[in-house]
């Protein structure tokens, strides 16, 4: 079984490193790769939006995904910055079923440190949802802050999206309530680094399609690490399984 921890679906607003507000994933598509690929289940969240434009985003997501439910699980894009966004990620979990919450403070523009930030972190534990943090690409992205985040609320399951961070590691191994998702991995050798740094039960295979490699080049990274087969199962679907439950 493969359970992707990472995609987007739908059109988003451009933005300066990717051209995916042009190059639209509709749900019909994504379900014929994930076939191609043997991919059973994915998480799937929009597309970037600007903050005012979200909340709608993820109400079309829902609306995408209604009939695939069995395979597709909807986490939401939010922006902590948004007066009533403790509302929306409450009313997106009760009423359109998501499982999760996605912060992006690159592509935001906030640190994870603001106030803002942190009473949304806190209603999405409320909610008993995990959150999936954008890590890498300057700054802002540096896993340390959702190390900092995971100290501050051990009550919280945090994941940390991409392997890019030099520091993404050692915050994962530092911390119980981390786990780390496997897109831009550089090599098949840094999954088997992964696996013997911090332990397959905390590594999330995701390919953040249909940007990055795309699936089948990011499925094709865990099956050629040097790992055991349970470890594989455990990063292709039982760990983000046992996450979302």
């Amino acid at each position: 079984m493969i359970f992707d921890a990472h995609i987007h679906v739908g059109k988003g607003d451009p933005f300066h490193y990717s051209d995916s507000g042009d190059s639209p994933v509709s749900v019909g598509d994504l379900l014929t790769e994930m076939d191609k690929n043997n991919v059973d289940n994915a998480i799937v969240m929009p597309n970037f939006h600007l903050p005012h434009r979200l909340w709608n985003s993820n109400v079309e997501l829902a609306k995408s995904i209604k009939n695939n439910t069995n395979r597709l699980f909807g986490f939401a894009w939010l922006d902590p910055r948004i007066e009533n966004c403790c509302n929306q990620i409450d009313s997106l979990v009760k009423k359109f079923g998501f499982r999760g919450l996605k912060l992006h403070p690159v592509l935001g523009g906030y640190y994870l440190t603001n106030k803002t930030v942190l009473r949304l972190i806190e209603k999405a534990i409320s909610l008993k949802i995990p959150i999936m943090i954008h890590t890498g690409w300057g700054l802002l992205g540096s896993a340390t802050y959702v190390g900092k985040l995971a100290e501050n609320f051990p009550e919280g399951q945090f994941i940390i999206a991409h392997m890019i961070d030099p520091e993404c590691m050692n915050v994962t191994k530092r911390n119980k309530n981390i786990f780390l998702e496997t897109s831009y991995a550089q090599h098949p050798r840094r999954i088997t680094q992964a696996v013997n740094t911090i332990g397959s039960d905390k590594l999330l295979y995701g390919s953040d399609y249909p940007l990055g490699g795309g699936i089948e080049f990011e499925i094709s990274k865990i099956n050629l690490a040097k790992i055991t087969d349970e470890d594989k199962r455990k990063i292709l679907s039982e760990n983000i399984t046992r996450l979302i439950e």
